[in-house]
């Protein structure tokens, strides 16, 4: 059952991302070269373009692991290092922060999990779900932030 915990937690991430990301995008994002410091208005252009891009190639991603919850952490790691990658502007910069640490904290939960551990583990389902509020509430806040902003 810890694989259904992991499963839990990984639809936790994937609802929040969708929260997070209400525009339809096509393409794949890349975020690539050396960090450039844009004034907050270029910020918020690239920022609307690239943050529903990156959140709908994360989902997919994160539905990857559906088959093999042993690469979540994996995922999730990279999924990480990807969304710090871009840069918020700074009136939204609070919430796409606040919404990485919660997605950190999900990966770091995930890698103190055996997958192929059938033991259920209550203490793993309480910790995911005190997780879940924290990212709701980033996501959405990121979700109409956008709906504001973009």
């Amino acid at each position: 059952m810890r694989r259904r915990a992991i499963m839990l937690t990984l639809g936790t991430a994937a609802a929040a991302l969708l929260t997070g990301c209400t525009s339809e995008v096509e393409g794949s994002a890349s975020f690539s070269g050396e960090p450039r410091a844009l004034p907050d208005a270029e910020l918020q252009e690239a920022f609307c373009s690239d943050a529903p891009v990156l959140l709908q190639d994360i989902l997919t991603d994160l539905g990857a692991t559906a088959t093999d919850p042993a690469s979540a952490v994996e995922t999730l790691d990279d999924v990480v290092g990807r969304m710090q990658e871009l840069e918020p502007p700074s009136d939204v910069a609070d919430e796409w922060e606040r919404f990485i640490t919660a997605i950190s904290d999900m990966r770091d939960l995930l890698a103190t999990v055996d997958p192929t551990d059938p033991t259920p583990d209550p203490e793993l389902a309480e910790q995911v779900q005190d997780l879940q509020p924290e990212l709701t509430e980033a996501g959405t806040a990121i979700d109409e932030w956008g709906q504001a902003n973009c």
